[in-house]
């Protein structure tokens, strides 16, 4: 055993050599998908990751084979309940009805003379309370219609999708870990396949190089084992798209194989990181006509509550008062409504994410979307310079070629 070793170690070094290679070759190919973030080189010459150079590409894929086909903003409107929200920013009302309700008598009078503080002042503590319950018992309908209006303005004053893509785009390092994540194992398996191929097609490389030893045979095969391992890799970690028979054995795409895992981290991750109520209504204040719509549709909810209020007293409403100190009355509660809602809390956010069920919603249908939707979250990654980390493997492996060449010869 040892004497045949001796004997022909040198041609045992091949198929080993070509496992090296391969494995190096496939290990920089993932780097090169991932690093660098920003293009490095000189002139026009160097290199930047696959997917930090087209951020806004590989975004926007990520959206449009996800949350795009499953999930609309109306839909998650929708699961606001207008009463259970009413209920979860009760800590807020008392103190904000409170405070509309004396601001409204302290800014209005009757027929230009400024009575109304005054006997606002001197009523009954039981008076003013049941004035405050009365203008509370209101805010679920302003509510409900504010939510109401809203849904087919929705797409005027945001875009859900349009959010998530400039999100991604702007902060390469997340949209990096977002494909580093959901195909860590496939990323594994990509560099480990170089050692796992590489060995077994070096042995026919071995056995010509046995037979002739002509000076572009290494370098020629090195190439070609450099270009198979990365290939096979490759379509190993995609395809087939469902579970094929060959022989005794059940082949499928590896990334595939764990469509449940993976869509239970994409829930996760726009649950925490790109779809919550803070991101969204943070984004919905960010646009100046957005702010315009959104305080146009508080007015006029605020204008329908006061006529619903009112009833058949409106006219004697406003003749004791007067056109103008009853539009200013609108107003008023329009602006403190619209100046509150800026301000929303941690809890309101909370019951917000929580009614909205966003990583559940992802995780169950992305997890149900068909073999060849699901295989398009990884593949535009792969397939956006594949022939450029294919290449890499061969000229490594032709290089690698070369190199041994010159050691046994």
């Amino acid at each position: 055993m040892f004497e045949f070793i001796h004997t022909y170690w040198t041609y045992l070094t091949i198929p080993l050599a070509s496992g090296v290679v391969g494995y190096a070759t496939n290990w920089l190919a993932v780097k090169m998908m991932m690093s660098p973030m920003e293009f490095k080189g000189i002139g026009r010459i160097g290199w930047q990751g696959v997917i930090p150079a087209n951020a806004n590409k590989m975004a926007r894929i990520t959206v449009d084979h996800s949350v795009k086909r499953i999930l609309t903003q109306e839909e998650l409107l929708d699961r606001i309940e207008p009463a259970e929200l009413v209920e979860a920013v009760n800590h807020r009302l008392e103190p904000f009805v409170e405070a509309i309700v004396d601001e409204v008598m302290l800014q209005t009078s009757q027929h230009k003379l400024p009575v109304s503080n005054f006997l606002w002042s001197a009523s009954p503590v039981t008076v003013k309370k049941r004035v405050y319950q009365e203008v509370k018992n209101k805010l679920p309908d302003i509510l409900i219609g504010l939510l109401d209006d809203l849904k087919p303005s929705l797409d005027t004053l945001i875009d859900m999708n349009e959010i998530i893509v400039d999100k991604l785009s702007n902060d390469k390092k997340m949209l990096v870990n977002v494909f580093k994540t959901a195909g860590a194992r496939e990323f594994k398996f990509l560099e480990r396949s170089g050692l796992y191929f590489g060995v077994p097609l070096g042995v026919p490389v071995m056995v010509l190089w046995y037979f002739y030893q002509a000076w572009w045979v290494l370098p020629l095969f090195g190439m070609l084992v450099g270009y198979l391992t990365n290939t096979i890799a490759i379509y190993l970690v995609q395809k087939p798209l469902e579970p094929t028979k060959i022989g005794p054995f059940t082949v499928q795409g590896l990334f595939l194989k764990r469509q449940k895992e993976v869509a239970r981290y994409y829930g996760k991750l726009f649950a925490s990181d790109l779809i919550t109520a803070e991101i969204m209504f943070s984004e919905l204040l960010a646009v100046e006509e957005s702010v315009d719509r959104l305080r146009e549709l508080i007015h006029r909810e605020v204008n329908r509550a006061l006529e619903r209020s009112q009833g058949n007293f409106k006219p004697l409403t406003m003749m004791s008062i007067g056109r103008a100190e009853y539009s200013k009355i609108s107003t008023i509660i329009s602006d403190r409504a619209f100046e509150e809602l800026k301000q929303p809390d941690k809890r309101s956010f909370s019951f917000i994410d929580s009614a909205l069920d966003v990583e559940n919603t992802i995780a169950e249908r992305v997890g149900s979307l068909p073999g060849e939707e699901f295989y398009e979250l990884l593949h535009p990654v792969i397939a956006e310079d594949e022939w450029k980390l294919v290449a890499v493997g061969a000229v490594l492996g032709a290089g690698a070629g070369v190199w041994q060449w010159a050691l046994l010869t």
